[in-house]
């Protein structure tokens, strides 16, 4: 700008010094601005640590629900293939799973026995028709085969 002066240049001076200004008035802004977020940043305090939540355990949870409930709508899948009655997950569930029962492991295949005391006639006929589905998949236990049986066992 010195030299511009020096020249006689003033119109194109005044345009740099008009520039300048703005420039200068940015530059004011932004350390104004950085001085309050910083401000704001030291009146929060340190970064603190929830102890009681581990964001890596719940993501570990949250995939493993998702994972489980896909299996669960594969096998869903693959079962009703071989049933000739509908059923819902909920029912298959609570058919197999709500019930006393009992397993035993020899040397070749892995038993199962369900216990179909008090169970009615019509979810008797689809728990045999389950229990039929399942042996026709050639379910496995490290290699030995699943056999699933009914059986009214006292309570």
């Amino acid at each position: 700008m010195a030299e511009s002066a020096s020249k006689g240049q003033g119109t194109r001076l005044e345009q740099r010094q008009h520039v300048l200004v703005s420039v200068e008035k940015a530059v004011k802004d932004a350390q104004d601005k950085r001085d309050q977020l910083a401000a704001q940043a030291s009146a929060l305090g340190p970064p603190g640590e929830r102890a009681d939540r581990d964001f890596r355990k719940q993501t570990i949870m949250t995939i493993r629900t998702l994972l489980l409930a896909n299996a669960l709508r594969s096998f869903m899948a693959v079962l009703l293939g071989h049933l000739t009655t509908k059923v819902s997950l909920a029912c298959l569930l609570s058919l197999l799973f709500e019930r006393s029962g009992a397993r035993v492991e020899t040397r070749s295949p892995v038993l199962y026995w369900v216990n179909t005391a008090g169970v009615s006639v019509p979810y008797r006929r689809l728990l045999t028709e389950v229990v039929e589905g399942l042996g026709a998949l050639d379910l496995r236990d490290r290699g030995k085969p699943i056999c699933l049986r009914l059986k009214d066992m006292p309570p």
